[in-house]
């Protein structure tokens, strides 16, 4: 009889003490995942505040070619222009568009024509002019005005003479960027300097709900 007391109390002690060690080791897993993935967090916060502030953010230039865009061309711009970037640019080049492109950007935005120095520091199509926005709200956008090329790269290179930034970020003006795009794109940058270029994941806006350049409702294409 009390070798049956001692055996099921040997037991109770035993499974208690592995049911113990278990749950330990267990926490400890879950503790060094959560705090695994808080510092990966912190470490992106930081980040964030430091490119705000920091005087050294290296600035932007978004290039993005413009041809026979009357339709969408204004919701499109807005919505470059939302980026969360302390420094950046929106260089749009009207690639002789045959419908009303230009004049649309020139009415919805308040531009006029300023006097600018054009190099050519890559070879493309004439440049006619350039455009800078009244409005302060559009300090940011420049519309540039040039002969048609044929190609994309042809504006592209023509927004890269025109662009005051070092990095830029070559785009279609249809295409809707997230908010924190630069963001994402500069900060491997800035992290290790053997990063020259960033690619990004591109999905079909087609079914969404777009207000003023900015998704509001996700939806597949129909």
């Amino acid at each position: 009889m009390w070798q049956f007391f001692l055996d099921f109390y040997g037991y109770a002690v035993f499974f208690y003490s592995l049911g113990l060690i278990i749950s330990y080791v267990v926490l400890m897993i879950l503790a060094y995942r959560g705090l695994f993935q808080s510092t990966d967090n912190m470490v992106d916060d930081y980040a964030y505040r430091v490119v705000e502030r920091s005087p050294y953010t290296p600035g932007v230039s978004i290039v993005a070619p413009a041809y026979n865009e009357e339709k969408t061309v204004v919701d499109n711009i807005k919505s470059l222009l939302k980026q969360k970037y302390p420094k950046f640019e929106v260089v749009i080049v009207n690639d002789g568009s045959k419908d009303s492109t230009l004049e649309t950007m020139i009415t919805n935005f308040d531009m006029v024509p300023v006097d600018f120095a054009y190099v050519e520091y890559l070879q493309t199509k004439p440049f006619k002019r350039l455009y800078r926005s009244t409005n302060p709200l559009y300090e940011k956008l420049i519309v540039v005005d040039k002969e048609n090329g044929g190609t994309k790269a042809d504006p592209i290179n023509t927004g890269i003479n025109v662009a005051s930034y070092d990095y830029f970020i070559n785009t279609d003006v249809d295409c809707i960027l997230t908010e924190d795009a630069i963001y994402q794109c500069m900060l491997p940058v800035m992290r290790h300097n053997n990063v020259i270029a960033v690619s990004g994941m591109m999905t079909m806006s087609n079914g969404c709900d777009i207000e003023n350049g900015e998704i509001k409702k996700l939806a597949p294409p129909s």
